[in-house]
Parts: structure tokens; C-alpha cells; sequence
């Protein structure tokens, strides 16, 4: 006997890098997706406002009892979050977690769109999180995807400078793809696949697999490369931060195939579950940098 597909969807941190993108990719699609947003978000404003697919409520994301009502009144099957971890979103997911599981919610999928985080360092956050929502019994779909093509640019701190950055050699692959195929690829999974498939799940997309040196030559001399140990600071907001997601591709780190346990990379794992969307072309860094 075949599994019935979820049927019902919410998300919260809808925002415009990856949350909104998810919402149209799940209109687009014809598939239903309420919108759970803070009280005094405009990120709906962006959407269309006569799709009978879509839902908006505002709501209080620290108050779980408030959530827990909004996904039992809804029927909630899934609970999508895209809370951002640079502004401190993510902590709040704990209090998401307890209002999808007083709801019955059956699936969480946690704002990961990463790689798989370590237990201490950039991003621990999201690993603690993990940890917490095995502890209460709420099943997971963590979905790992690499960099955005669309913030390689940002990385390389090429806007602000003129000149794309790399630091150190630039030579070790990592894993790449695009907002819009990750946005698909989330609301495709989660409306064709199998419960059984997705539950406490991790899955590893990749759209291409290249070096920030190999993403630099697509320029072909039109742009200044520059290799540094560190980011220039001058007019570079966050290159802290910019300079060690870089440090971290040198080592690999940025792969969907790093396990940050073992410290080592499987090239394989990094693109395991793209098969789950059959028959997707991945887009490439070029074509969504118009190179």
C-alpha cells in the first residue's frame, strides 16, 4: 500500500534569500504553503496577493503556545524554517520545535541550507538544534546545499572591491547551487516523496562542484583576482565572516560531503540526493552569474 503524501505546509522566516524563494517555488508548483511571519515583516509584500495557495499570518515567533495554534487550527503536516543564523534566528527554533510537536507536526525542516554544522564553531547553532529536536521526539529533513551561486560574489567581496578575492590558493572544490533549485528542489521532495523517505533525514544536493579559483577564471580577465590570507576590511561588512567560510572551503568544509566529525570530504555524498528530484537540469555558477 502507498504512503499518503504530505499535504499541508507552513513556513517562518520567509525571508528574500531563500524563505521567500521557497514559498513561490511551492506556488509554482500549485502546491498550498501558509506564511507564519512576525508582526512587523514586509517580506510578504513580495508575494502574490491573490493566490489561493497562499496563506499569511502574523505571529509572535518566541511564543510557542501562539505558533502551536496557528499549525493544529491549519492542519500542519510540515514545518519549514528559514530563520537566518547571522542575526540570531536560529536560536529561536528551539521554541518552533515545541510548538510543532504540541501541534503534530510531522516533519521539521530546520534552517539548515548549508553544509553539515559542527558541534562547535560557525554554525553550532544548527547542530545544537538538531540535537534538541531528537531529544522531544520531532522528526527532521536537514537539507544541505553548499554556497548559493548567489553569494559567491559576496565571499569574494567582489561589489564592494572590484576584484574577486581568494583566500589562500583557491583550489579545493566545494559544493555550489542555486536559491531557485534549492527552493524547488525542498518544495518537490516534500510533496512527492514518501513520509518514510524524509523523516529524520539528511539529504546533500550539489549544483556544480568547483574551486574559487576555477569560479574566478569564468571571468576571463575582466575582473582584478587577488589571492589574501584575510579579506581587506575597508567598506567590507562581516569580512570576518566572508574570510572564514573561505578558510573553510580551503579545507574542504564547504562540500556537501564534509563530515565534520572525521574532518574529511566524500565527493559522492556531496550530491547523493539530487536523483530525488528526477530529471532536474542543475543550474550552473555561470549561468545564475550570468557569465
Amino acid at each position: 500500500m502507498s504512503e499518503t503524501l504530505f499535504k499541508s505546509f507552513a513556513i517562518v522566516g520567509a525571508g528574500p534569500h531563500i524563505g521567500i524563494p521557497i514559498v513561490k517555488a511551492f506556488l509554482a508548483i500549485g502546491a498550498p504553503i501558509l506564511v507564519i511571519a512576525r508582526p512587523i515583516s514586509t517580506n510578504p509584500s513580495t508575494l502574490p496577493d491573490d493566490d489561493p495557495n497562499l496563506k499569511v499570518v502574523r505571529a509572535d515567533y518566541t511564543s510557542a503556545s501562539e505558533i502551536s495554534a496557528i499549525l493544529r487550527e491549519n492542519k500542519v503536516d510540515v514545518l519549514i524554517s528559514t530563520v537566518t543564523l547571522m542575526f540570531g534566528g536560529v536560536v529561536v527554533q528551539d521554541v518552533l520545535a515545541d510548538a510543532a510537536k504540541a501541534a503534530g507536526v510531522k516533519l521539521f525542516v530546520p534552517s539548515e541550507f548549508g553544509v553539515s554544522p559542527p558541534a562547535v564553531g560557525l554554525g553550532h547553532e544548527k547542530h545544537a538544534f538538531a540535537v534538541y529536536a531528537k531529544s522531544i521526539g520531532l522528526p527532521t529533513l536537514r537539507v544541505y546545499n553548499g554556497v548559493f551561486h548567489e553569494f559567491v560574489l559576496w565571499l569574494a567581496a567582489l561589489s564592494e572591491t572590484g576584484k574577486f578575492h581568494i583566500v589562500g590558493k583557491g583550489d579545493t572544490a566545494g559544493s555550489f547551487t542555486s536559491i531557485s533549485d534549492v527552493a524547488g528542489y525542498v518544495a518537490h521532495i516534500l510533496t512527492a516523496q514518501p513520509p518514510s523517505r524524509l523523516l529524520d533525514v539528511e539529504v546533500h544536493i550539489e549544483g556544480q562542484r568547483a574551486t574559487f579559483s576555477e569560479i574566478s577564471a569564468l571571468y576571463k580577465g575582466s575582473v582584478p583576482v587577488v589571492h589574501c590570507d584575510t579579506l581587506p576590511t575597508e567598506g567590507v561588512f562581516a569580512a570576518d565572516v566572508r574570510t572564514r567560510y573561505q578558510q573553510d572551503c580551503e579545507v574542504g568544509k564547504i562540500s556537501c560531503g564534509w563530515n565534520p566529525d572525521t574532518e574529511t570530504d566524500d565527493a559522492e555524498l556531496a550530491s547523493k540526493d539530487n536523483s530525488l528530484w528526477e530529471g532536474h537540469r542543475w543550474l550552473t555558477i555561470g549561468e545564475v552569474l550570468g557569465l
